[in-house]
């Protein structure tokens, strides 16, 4: 669009002038043929029989992006807000504004310079993945969990298997579910050594318990034994008077 603008303008200056032909890097005025002002710069006065072409540099928000013979700079394009374009190379004094898309958006419309419409990325929801990861000028491609799997997040690039539950209460997955399973395993049967190894010393305690009464009791009892034997028998005088006089 830019080159058909400016091969308008030499066209229409060409038209005034029949018959003058002028040379490259040159355009006509009058019966004259003037050096053209370059890229960035505009005429500000022809040139004359005795003075060359008078150039001044574009101002702010113009350029021209060839050389030239406007009196005029071209008007930087303007991204469009409600098409969700952005400029993605700001316009300069020698090139104009190149408009993209912003992040999360990709270009639907591609015209004949630049992007002129963006959308919004598909996200892909949890339960499914992204098969093809969307481009500047492509959209994410969705692709639901195969069966068995799952996902939790959006836009995962991976589903998870789903876990096994087993008979005995455990839970056994795969893939990045084993981890789990051998912390939930490891202190059960820590805890189960545990209380073994506590009823082992009560049941030891009590045997011992029981053993040192029984001994205690057969100590006594041979004591009071002992002591009954060993005490002598002493006789009352009612008895030996009996004695002597038996």
């Amino acid at each position: 669009s830019r080159l058909k603008i400016f091969a308008m303008v030499l066209v229409a200056q060409l038209d005034g002038v029949e018959g003058v032909k002028c040379g490259r890097g040159e355009y006509p005025v009058g019966a004259e043929c003037c050096p053209m002002c370059g890229a960035g710069l505009r005429v500000y006065k022809h040139c004359t029989a005795s003075s060359s072409t008078t150039c001044i540099p574009c101002v702010a928000d113009t350029y021209t992006d060839h050389p030239n013979g406007l009196e005029r700079c071209m008007d930087c394009k303007l991204c469009d807000k409600g098409a969700n374009l952005v400029p993605e190379v700001p316009c300069t004094y020698t090139k104009n504004t190149v408009c993209g898309c912003p992040p999360g958006y990709f270009c639907s419309y591609f015209g004949t310079e630049d992007c002129e419409l963006c959308q919004h990325y598909t996200v892909c929801f949890p339960d499914s993945m992204v098969k093809v990861k969307g481009t500047k000028t492509t959209d994410n491609v969705c692709e639901a969990c195969p069966p068995g799997t799952f996902s939790t997040a959006n836009m995962p690039y991976n589903c998870t298997s789903r876990p096994i539950h087993k008979e005995d209460g455990l839970v056994q997955g795969e893939g990045r579910n084993t981890p789990s399973v051998t912390i939930f395993v490891v202190p059960v049967g820590v805890a189960l050594l545990v209380a073994a190894a506590g009823l082992a010393c009560i049941w030891q305690r009590r045997k011992r318990k029981n053993r040192g009464g029984q001994q205690g009791q057969a100590l006594i009892l041979t004591t009071d034994s002992r002591d009954q034997t060993a005490v002598p028998v002493q006789e009352t005088g009612d008895d030996t008077e009996e004695t002597l006089s038996g």
